[in-house]
Order: C-alpha cells, then sequence, then structure tokens
C-alpha cells in the first residue's frame, strides 16, 4: 500500500470516528434525557433500551442495542454490497457504540425543544460529515440493497 493511499483511508477513519462522536454526543447530552427519539435503528435501540428498562429488571444500553441491530445489516451489507462501504460502516457503528457507552447520558436543559433542536442539528453534523467524504452509513447500505434493479 503506498503511502498516499495509507493516508486517504487514514483521513477517512478520522472523519467516520468524528462524524460517531458527534452522533454519540447529540443522543447522550440531548436526545435520551429528553425522550426525543432518533430514526433509524438508533431510534429502535433507544426505544428498546426505554421499554427493557422500564417493563423489566434488564437494562441494556443503547450503545450495545444499537451495535446488536447494526450486526445482520453489516452481514448482509458485506454479501450484498460490498467490502469497502461495509467496513467503514462497521467502523462507524463500532466507534458511535464506543462513545454512547463512554459519553454520560447528562440532561443539558430539560426543555424538550430545545433538545431536540440541539440533538438533531449535532447528530446531522456527523452524519453529513461522513456522507460528504463519501462515506456510507449502515441505512445507505441497506437502502442500495432494496432499491437494486
Amino acid at each position: 500500500m503506498s503511502r498516499d493511499v495509507f493516508i486517504i483511508e487514514a483521513k477517512k477513519i478520522v472523519i467516520v470516528i468524528i462524524g460517531a462522536i458527534f452522533g454519540a454526543t447529540a443522543l447522550n447530552l440531548f436526545l435520551i434525557p429528553a425522550n426525543v427519539f432518533a430514526s433509524g435503528f438508533t431510534g429502535i435501540a433507544q426505544l428498546l433500551s426505554g421499554l427493557l428498562s422500564t417493563y423489566t429488571s434488564v437494562h441494556v444500553s443503547t450503545g450495545i442495542l444499537f451495535f446488536l441491530l447494526n450486526i445482520p445489516v453489516t452481514i448482509l451489507g458485506w454479501v450484498k454490497v460490498g467490502k469497502g462501504f461495509t467496513i467503514y460502516s462497521f467502523i462507524s457503528v463500532f466507534a458511535t457504540t464506543f462513545f454512547l457507552e463512554v459519553i454520560p447520558v447528562v440532561e443539558l436543559s430539560p426543555d424538550i425543544l430545545l433538545n431536540a433542536v440541539f440533538g438533531g442539528v449535532i447528530g446531522a453534523l456527523g452524519v453529513g460529515l461522513t456522507l460528504k467524504w463519501g462515506l456510507p452509513r449502515v441505512e445507505w447500505i441497506l437502502s442500495q440493497w432494496f432499491y437494486q434493479e
């Protein structure tokens, strides 16, 4: 592998990690404390975590559920879409899970609307950053698989 290719790949991984930090920050500081649900697997993980904590004695964090929900999609992406996109997507899922576990869930404001706006903007910055650099998200892999002709 040439030095230039290594630098390009390292930059992509750094961008994925920065996007994961933005996403986890949006969730743990704004959306989760305000009980505002994100879209996609993230929202499903939030919902399942809340349901498990409320109706059972089992507490599973949003990050762990997010990771578990993405395992079958990652396998599907590996088989149907391609290895390159799937590797970056898995790095994104793993990094997001890691930062969801590391960043504490803290309520910065009791205002639900304020939390929703800030959580949405910060989460969108993370996703937008990764998409601008041409890196996929698991949802993108799924959409490509479903819309293939």
